[in-house]
């Protein structure tokens, strides 16, 4: 089993509890983590158990690190501060609580059934890159090509 395999496989099992409470795409959520953390590799996601780049809000532990954004169509680099947190599913289960509860995000809740549509919903919101919910899809794809 490839490391991709093995990240996809844990990732999945978080995503699945993770679901039971929100009702989140858990398949979705995996490709999400392996796309926003590199499978697991980034140094966020290593230091601070963070897989979707969450900024620091709340009571979290907070971790400063740069990161890239998008803005008026171009990348540039900027410091920003992000959530750390104890556990995989601890992170899985904010990314699902800011999905239920964010009023921009009504529309991606209403389509939680049909993954596609989930991501293009969530996807104009959740990162400042344009092409977010393409990158996204085909990530999808080949996290449920690894998990079938």
């Amino acid at each position: 089993m490839t490391t991709r395999e093995s990240f996809a496989r844990e990732a999945y099992e978080a995503a699945k509890q993770s679901a039971e409470q929100s009702r989140m795409p858990a398949l979705v959520t995996v490709a999400q983590a392996a796309l926003e953390s590199n499978w697991g590799e980034s140094q966020l996601s290593r230091q601070a158990h963070n897989y979707f780049g969450i900024k620091a809000h709340g009571r979290h532990e907070r971790v400063q690190m740069k990161t890239q954004e998008f803005r008026g169509g171009k990348g540039i680099e900027v410091e920003a501060e992000f959530a750390g947190y104890p556990s995989m599913l601890e992170c899985f289960r904010c990314r699902d609580s800011i999905l239920q509860h964010g009023s921009v995000y009504a529309m991606a809740r209403a389509k939680s059934g049909d993954e596609l549509g989930f991501i293009e919903e969530m996807g104009r919101h959740w990162a400042t890159d344009p092409h977010y919910a393409e990158k996204l899809k085909a990530m999808l794809e080949e996290v449920r090509g690894m998990l079938q």
